[in-house]
């Protein structure tokens, strides 16, 4: 028997919600078959099967879930429980996937039934796995931009979205299970932005503090380990297989944070193109669910002009979290007493004190300013 266990989709959420069984109790399923549609904060994720077996559901569509969860079973069998017509009938009759490969589930079937949707319009959205949301938009008929929502109304109670409660939950049991303390130092940027304006030009994409910055914690993690470790009881910490480096956006519609994988063994310009993927998606359609999974640090962006520091959330699961204020300048005297302008930021490390120290965090941040210092190192 195989457990089917929800993976942690999105560091932001300590639950999530099972919107769709796309296979139906009883049949077969392939490796890699779609199973179950779970919805997070910041989007919908599709879980596929490990391996082969019969479904055995556990759970049923919009109970709330933990990461970890088993939700269902895959059985052992030859053949599916509802019918030995198909083979190949890794889904219900209404849910079977066409030549094309477009598996479309039974809501969003009766919706089409009855909105009167054709399958041709259902089949040119271009996706995989067609929801009844996707139906809802298309009966919707094309869509028109929402008014601008009115201002708050004074004395009136007004309630916070699924996205910023989420948030609230995890920003509630960080303060619950970590106890964190916070090292901030100068670090002199100058010869680090030349760099990134070098690379902008060379690379065709952005490159500025953050992702130097990122490229930095990920050459770190070999010298650094326990700065990208998950501490466990009893005095024991489990080291992350890679530094894979998660980066706060919040444009408006809640906080995510989209992970860099591997950034210790990635190139500048693969860095890079990450973020700006991450930046489009902020923008636009959000993020995929795979690009929110497992970060084994974060660097949280505080970059509005103006800001000098910025204590950062370390995550339930997490010992450390790196904080970039806007960059600043300041005035110094050189050799000859004369005033020399230079820009800098104040680089800061937020860290669970159970795990480093605040000599750990100092020699972290001393290491990752003369990366920085020295930003050839990071190309």
């Amino acid at each position: 028997m195989i457990e089917v266990r929800v993976p942690r989709l999105n560091s932001n959420d300590t639950h999530y919600i099972v919107v769709e069984w796309v296979a139906e109790e009883g049949s077969r399923v392939a490796e890699g078959d779609p199973l179950v549609v779970v919805e997070t904060s910041k989007a919908t994720e599709e879980i596929a099967a490990e391996g082969e077996g019969v479904v055995r559901r556990l759970l049923p569509e919009g109970a709330e879930i933990e990461p970890g969860q088993t939700v269902a079973h895959l059985l052992p069998g030859s053949e599916p429980l509802a019918s030995l017509e198909d083979p190949r009938q890794d889904v219900a009759p209404g849910h079977r996937p066409q030549d094309d490969g477009v598996v479309i589930t039974g809501p969003a079937r009766a919706l089409m039934a009855s909105a009167g949707v054709s399958e041709e319009r259902v089949r040119a959205l271009g996706v995989r796995l067609v929801r009844r949301a996707d139906i809802e938009r298309l009966a919707a008929g094309p869509e028109t931009p929402e008014p601008p929502a009115p201002p708050y109304p004074q004395h009136e109670r007004v309630t916070l979205g699924r996205a910023q409660r989420r948030t609230a939950e995890l920003v509630a049991e960080s303060h619950r299970t970590v106890p964190a303390a916070f090292t901030a130092l100068t670090v002199e940027v100058d010869a680090a932005l030349a760099m990134a304006r070098t690379a902008t030009r060379s690379y065709r994409t952005l490159v500025g503090l953050p992702e130097l910055l990122v490229r930095a914690a990920g050459l770190l993690r070999d010298r650094f380990p326990l700065f990208f470790a998950e501490a466990e009881p009893d005095g024991v910490v489990r080291l992350a297989p890679a530094a894979h480096v998660g980066v706060t956006f919040d444009t408006g519609k809640g906080l995510a944070v989209p992970v860099v994988r591997d950034a210790g063994t990635r190139s500048l310009a693969e860095v890079s193109k990450d973020l700006m993927e991450f930046r489009r998606a902020s923008m636009g359609d959000g993020f995929r669910e795979r690009d929110l999974r497992d970060p084994s640090t974060v660097v949280t962006l505080h970059t509005d002009p103006g800001v000098a520091f910025a204590v950062p959330v370390v995550f339930p699961g997490h010992t450390s979290a790196l904080s970039l204020p806007a960059v600043r300048t300041e005035l110094e005297l050189d050799g000859e007493g004369a005033p020399v302008a230079r820009q800098v930021v104040n680089l800061g490390v937020a860290y669970d004190h159970r795990v480093l120290n605040g000599r750990d965090a100092v020699a972290f941040l001393v290491a990752a300013r003369e990366l920085l210092r020295s930003p050839e190192q990071l190309a």
